[in-house]
């Protein structure tokens, strides 16, 4: 079995397993955390234009959506 990958990818976005953290997609702020099997929507958000987990993932990995400085007022 080849090894898991998703602690190296949390942390490319300085992230740990099973932190939570915001992403801004479009319009839309989204509750997030990266864990060992991929990654979690904790948002509540209902929208037809959320098409899942793994569309977000790869949005945050190609830039198209960005983790948001949660230090900002």
């Amino acid at each position: 079995m080849a090894e898991n990958k998703m602690e190296q990818v949390a942390a490319l976005f300085d992230k740990k397993l099973g932190e939570r953290f915001k992403i801004a997609r479009g319009h839309m702020i989204l509750d997030c955390s990266f864990n060992a099997w991929g990654f979690d929507l904790h948002s509540t958000y209902d929208s037809r234009f959320i098409e899942s987990e793994a569309s977000i993932l790869e949005e945050l990995l190609i830039g198209e959506a960005v983790i948001v400085d949660e230090d900002r007022g």
